[in-house]
């Protein structure tokens, strides 16, 4: 097979952090250098050898193509479309659904694909309600084996000098013997469920003064912090090292995932791969993973992206009461709920959730 892979090489996003891993391993697997193009130098791309194209993200990228195919006057033309797409033997989309329901124009652009890829059923079924032609397959993201099978990175001499701030996070754990409730929010405070967070927060804290909310956030004391300051709080920022990441989990004792919407959320394998229980509601990509006994009921129905032009549907928030009560159980039963994970991460999640199984997945979809 004959592949290249479209991706955003200029910056780094979500999208690309997944799209190197599929290349990484497709790689692995096949034996054969996978060549890839930055999505900037996509659209005036003519190959001459009909290579297989993986597209990702899809619709953004799409969108960037078909204006390319337009004649003098700027009105598109399908002819010229469809005569660039002929220089490929298929042109296979990976995107995602952050509601569910995708726009008619979203739409639009996603048939001109022969195969699309999501990595959750919501995903697929928010693609299928909107109206898109070409299969929709669900191939889920992954995560290296490591993260399942290291030890608990504070149980084991560190082989690496430890980041300050997570060190003192772990000092501060000890002497003041709190639980740790971990919630990332690098973008789209809304979208992540912030509010819901930060009211499930305040209720636990009226309750019990054995918690501390650790909030990872890309800058430096934003808003949502300040909203909390008053109850207890630690704001951990910026980039981090995935071992920096692993060693953060391995601190906490629940991860609050609390997305309204969302096509997979990452957070949320990843804690489980660490044996940390994670609080999630009962509707969402998520719950293709996440065990039952760590959902809780749903609340609102909600516009997930407000005046996006293409993921226009809704999602739901999550339950604060309910979310207060399984938290409570949780930190009360703390060991008989890590044990349950870890059961459920050995027995479900190891093998289908791991990149190498991941991409033989995706393999499977592109010979079909």
């Amino acid at each position: 097979m004959n592949i290249i892979y479209c991706y955003p090489l200029w910056h780094t996003v979500s999208f690309s952090l997944i799209a190197q891993k599929h290349v990484e391993y497709l790689e692995k697997i096949l034996k054969k250098k996978i060549n890839v193009i930055d999505e900037l130098s996509f659209p005036s791309f003519t190959p001459s050898s009909k290579p297989i194209a993986l597209v990702h993200p899809a619709i953004y990228i799409m969108e960037r193509i078909v204006s390319l195919r337009v004649d003098i006057e700027g009105k598109y033309r399908e002819d010229y479309f469809e005569w660039w797409k002929s220089h490929f033997s298929q042109l296979i989309g990976i995107d995602v659904a952050d509601s569910d329901r995708i726009s008619k124009y979203g739409v639009w652009l996603l048939n001109k694909y022969d195969k699309l890829i999501v990595p959750s059923t919501f995903a697929k079924e928010s693609y299928l309600r909107s109206g898109v032609k070409p299969k929709v397959y669900v191939v889920p993201h992954g995560l290296d084996r490591y993260w399942y099978e290291m030890p608990n990175t504070w149980d084991v001499l560190p082989a690496s000098k430890i980041n300050p701030l997570i060190l003192q996070i772990y000092l501060y754990k000890i002497k003041k013997k709190k639980k740790i409730l971990l919630f990332w929010l690098w973008h789209s405070h809304e979208r992540k469920g912030w509010y819901e967070v930060r009211d499930t927060y305040r209720k636990l804290r009226k309750e019990r003064d054995d918690i501390i909310l650790v909030l990872k956030t890309y800058l430096k004391f934003p808003i949502q912090y300040q909203e909390v300051a008053d109850l207890g709080c630690i704001n951990v920022y910026g980039f981090i090292s995935e071992l920096d990441k692993i060693m953060l989990y391995d601190l906490a004792d629940v991860t609050l995932m609390f997305s309204r919407g969302g096509a997979f959320e990452m957070c949320a394998l990843e804690s489980l791969a660490r044996g940390v229980p994670v609080v999630t509601s009962d509707i969402g990509a998520w719950t293709d993973y996440v065990p039952k006994f760590l959902q809780v009921k749903h609340d609102k129905k909600v516009i997930v992206l407000p005046n996006n032009k293409i993921h226009v549907g809704y999602g739901y928030t999550v339950s604060v009461k309910h979310a207060v009560k399984k938290i409570n159980d949780i930190l009360d039963n703390l060991e008989e709920y890590k044990a349950k994970v870890i059961e459920y991460r050995d027995k479900v999640l190891k093998e289908k959730y791991t990149w190498d199984n991941v991409v033989r997945k995706l393999i499977e979809v592109i010979k079909d």
